[in-house]
């Protein structure tokens, strides 16, 4: 298997550009030979080097994938409809789908085939382990330490709450009891997640799949 050129170490540091906010998914592109991603509308055409590693090589790939689109659309046309339990789902939803994705990322950037890959993450399928084990394993720190230092420090500690509810809501548990409604602010509240995740998801690809060092 053919691995992908690592930017060198002594590469200065980079900033990351982040897409404009425009009430849709953003729209970022991916170096297809360092695997940084950029919201650098120009690096689109393939005529500029990557701001990373200054390469000129492949197609630029779009992130997010149009199935994430998809998905952003409809949950944005629920959030305007009000329907913030439906929200809520879907928000932990696609969160879970975007952790999935940069766990595959940076299992491939280690050098992992896709069967071993996909074997990992079919044995690793609980969000918490995943979280809890799996980011560590592969990333030798904490997810709340590396989205601490990245700029997202509440983050996992409001989507663990979200998640948490939502459990408590679409599962009857003789346990811990069934939650009969979200609050209306809780939609609110999964969209500013929603928005932060895409932003926390490309500082994650830059730091542990670009390999690279670069001011958050």
């Amino acid at each position: 298997m053919s691995k992908k050129r690592r930017p060198s170490a002594s590469r200065p540091p980079h900033r990351t550009v982040f897409a404009p906010e425009t009430g849709e998914a953003p729209k970022y592109w991916e170096c297809p030979v360092c695997g940084y991603i950029t919201g650098q509308p120009e690096f689109e055409d393939g005529q500029n080097p990557c701001p990373f590693c200054k390469a000129h090589d492949g197609e630029r790939r779009s992130y997010p994938t149009e199935r994430i689109r998809r998905l952003d659309r409809q949950i944005r046309a629920y959030h305007l409809e009000g329907d913030h339990e439906i929200v809520v789902i879907l928000v932990m939803a696609l969160l879970e789908a975007v952790l999935e994705d940069i766990l595959d990322r940076i299992m491939d950037a280690h050098g992992a085939d896709l069967p071993l890959r996909r074997m990992v993450m079919d044995t690793q399928r609980a969000i918490g382990t995943r979280i809890g084990k799996l980011f560590p394993a592969l990333c030798g720190e904490e997810f709340e330490e590396a989205a601490a230092e990245l700029g997202y420090r509440d983050f996992p500690y409001r989507w663990r709450q979200m998640r948490e509810a939502r459990n408590a809501f679409i599962h009857d548990s003789p346990f811990n009891g069934a939650k009969e409604t979200l609050q209306p602010s809780m939609g609110n509240d999964a969209m500013e997640l929603l928005d932060q995740s895409y932003r926390l998801f490309v500082l994650l690809n830059n730091r542990f799949v670009a390999d690279g060092i670069h001011e958050a």
